[in-house]
C-alpha cells in the first residue's frame, strides 16, 4: 500500500513540473519563432495607469468599431476575434474582424471582453473590447511612471512574437521606436 502511495505522489508531482515546464517552453518558443510584428501603443484610462512595476498598454485593435472594420460584426463576450491586419509605416492596424482564423494574411487572435451597442446605429453595429494577452509589460521597479508619461503622448510601441496559431507575446518595448526593454524568455 505504501509503495502504490508514494508512486502515485511522484506521478503527481511530475505531472505537475511537466506541465510547468510546457507553460515556460511553449512561451520561450513562441518568443524564439514567433514572426515579429510591431503595434502602436494608445494611451489608456489614467485611473488605471500604475499597477506595481508594470504597464498598462491598450492598442488599435483593442477597440473594434464593426462599421469600421471588414469581416464579421456579430460577437459575443469572451468569444475569440481573429483580427486581420495591414502594415502602416512601422505598426501593424486592423483591417477586420473575423469569428474563425483567416485563410491568409497576417492576423491575431484575441477574446471579445465587451460588446457595446454603437449609439445612433441601426442593425448590427458593436464595439467589442478584445484583449490579447499583451496588455501588461512588467517594466523595472520605478521606470513604470516615466514609462506612462510617454505611452500618453504616443511615444511607446511594442514588439510581439506571432505564432501559426494567431497567439501573440510581447517581445520588446519600444520608445521612439529604439528597443528600451527587453521581454526575457524565462
Amino acid at each position: 500500500m505504501k509503495l502504490s502511495y508514494r508512486l502515485a505522489l511522484v506521478i503527481a508531482f511530475l505531472v505537475q513540473v511537466g506541465l510547468v515546464g510546457w507553460m515556460i517552453a511553449d512561451r520561450a518558443l513562441l518568443l524564439a519563432n514567433g514572426r515579429e510584428l510591431r503595434l502602436a501603443v494608445v494611451p489608456v484610462d489614467p485611473r488605471d495607469l500604475f499597477r506595481g512595476d508594470y504597464v498598462t498598454l491598450s492598442y488599435a485593435m483593442s477597440r473594434l468599431d464593426s462599421t469600421e472594420l471588414d469581416g464579421d460584426d456579430t460577437f459575443a463576450d469572451d468569444a475569440p476575434v481573429y483580427v486581420a491586419l495591414k502594415q502602416e509605416d512601422e505598426a501593424w492596424q486592423p483591417m477586420a474582424i473575423y469569428t474563425a482564423p483567416p485563410a491568409e494574411g497576417t492576423w491575431i487572435r484575441g477574446t471579445i471582453t465587451d460588446v457595446r451597442t454603437k449609439s445612433g446605429c441601426s442593425g448590427n453595429c458593436a464595439i467589442y473590447r478584445a484583449d490579447y494577452n499583451i496588455e501588461k509589460f512588467f517594466v523595472p521597479e520605478g521606470t513604470g511612471r516615466d514609462l506612462e508619461k510617454l505611452r500618453n503622448d504616443q511615444r511607446i510601441s511594442v514588439d510581439v512574437a506571432r505564432g501559426d496559431d494567431g497567439r501573440v507575446a510581447l517581445k520588446r518595448l519600444l520608445v521612439d521606436g529604439e528597443p528600451r526593454y527587453d521581454e526575457p524568455f524565462l
